[in-house]
């Protein structure tokens, strides 16, 4: 029983390892490495969750309820429903699963333990081969391949260092840069920049109790200032998208930041959820609304369409294809699913590492991949599953 648990443990950590190879390899060894490890801590997970569902909230209950309920609508509702409720399942099964794991190490430090021990090794295998490969490519120009890995790569090597003291570490800690240099990965500088502001930011409020009295000043002040950022934002971009009128924009924000096309599929999506802005038109259907798949026919985006394949952009993503109505609870969902990973434990260490696992993660989204994307999905919910469990050992044993 003990050597299947540990096979398990194996399946999961190195299941990342697969990830750089194929992406049904990684989730059938990730799936069932818990599911393993489900199976011989079942009554273990039942007495925990039965402590835990008793200190839940009538107010976490009814967000949890009308995420389902708005989420099933817009699926229902979706132009794509096979793909829309394909899509609900597996988001709520990563959540299921990734609490099952935190329920089953929380009080099973061997298996925290060898489990963090197996991450580390498997991503600095990971960030070995990409530097080798990304080396070898330098002249061939084909050093995008791994661009998306190297993401989750940077929130790892960062998290790594609140979950195990290892000196595989270093070799995820002393390649990164070059990786993320060499593979071009700009979201992965905009969330270690976004993550270090933010971390930054709650350091000085615990430390400075001027700034901790003057919480829910800055908080007010920080939401309008947001508030308007997003209408000048989306001021400034596209909203006639007809050849003429997309030849004659001028593009007030910087291209260097931001570049035309992804400004071009934002103001396009904007505009087509303007046309349902309550429940959208359906998870994982952007790029079949009509009108997306037709090419832009712009000089700075040549053969390229309205929505390639999703807007490249998360917070967009989901208002698009959920609405306001999804939108609003899915993020009331993931704020209290934070927040109790927040009171594990009070250690400064910790606070900072789930602050920038979140900022890094979600700001990265921003510009990256599909939220969707099943991969980047599950390594969210089981990064945070992974730091709740330490936190909550360290607790523990203090």
């Amino acid at each position: 029983m003990t050597k299947l648990s540990d096979y398990a443990i194996l399946l999961i950590g190195f299941s990342f390892l697969f990830l750089l190879l194929n992406k049904i390899a990684f989730g059938v060894s990730l799936i069932l490495g818990i599911l393993i490890l489900i199976f011989f801590n079942l009554e273990a997970i039942i007495i925990k969750s039965k402590r835990i569902f008793k200190k839940i909230s009538k107010y976490e209950v009814l967000i949890t309820s009308f995420f389902l309920f708005f989420f099933f609508i817009s699926a229902f509702l979706s132009i794509k429903p096979y793909r829309s409720f394909l899509v609900i399942i597996y988001l709520n099964l990563f959540i299921i699963l990734s609490f099952f794991v935190f329920l089953i190490l929380l009080e099973n430090k061997k298996k925290a333990i060898f489990l963090f021990k197996i991450l580390s090794i498997s991503f600095a295998a990971n960030a070995l081969l990409i530097f080798i490969y990304n080396v070898i490519n330098y002249d061939f120009h084909e050093l995008s391949k791994f661009k998306g890995f190297v993401n989750l790569m940077t929130i790892f090597t960062v998290l790594n260092c609140f979950l195990i003291k290892s000196k595989f570490n270093y070799i995820t800690i002393f390649l990164l840069i070059p990786n993320i240099i060499m593979s071009g990965s700009s979201a992965s500088i905009l969330g270690i920049l976004i993550g270090i502001f933010l971390c930054f930011i709650f350091f000085c409020y615990k430390k400075l109790q001027v700034l901790y009295k003057l919480k829910y000043f800055l908080l007010t002040v920080s939401f309008c200032i947001s508030i308007i950022l997003s209408f000048l934002f989306y001021k400034n971009l596209p909203n006639k998208f007809d050849q003429k009128s997309l030849a004659n924009f001028e593009f007030k924000i910087p291209t260097d930041l931001i570049d035309h096309h992804r400004q071009i599929i934002w103001g396009f999506s904007i505009q087509k959820f303007i046309l349902r802005p309550l429940f959208g038109y359906g998870q994982d259907s952007s790029n079949f609304i009509d009108g997306s798949q037709v090419d832009i026919g712009s000089k700075y985006t040549g053969d390229m369409n309205f929505i390639p394949s999703h807007p490249h952009n998360f917070l967009i993503e989901i208002l698009l294809e959920t609405g306001v109505c999804g939108t609003f609870f899915f993020i009331l969902l993931i704020y209290i699913i934070n927040v109790r990973v927040w009171k594990l434990h009070q250690s400064l260490k910790f606070k900072l590492h789930l602050i920038f696992l979140n900022s890094f993660f979600w700001s990265s989204s921003f510009v990256n991949f599909s939220f969707w994307l099943g991969w980047w999905q599950a390594s969210y919910f089981l990064l945070l599953s992974l730091i709740a469990s330490k936190a909550f050992i360290n607790k523990i044993e203090k």
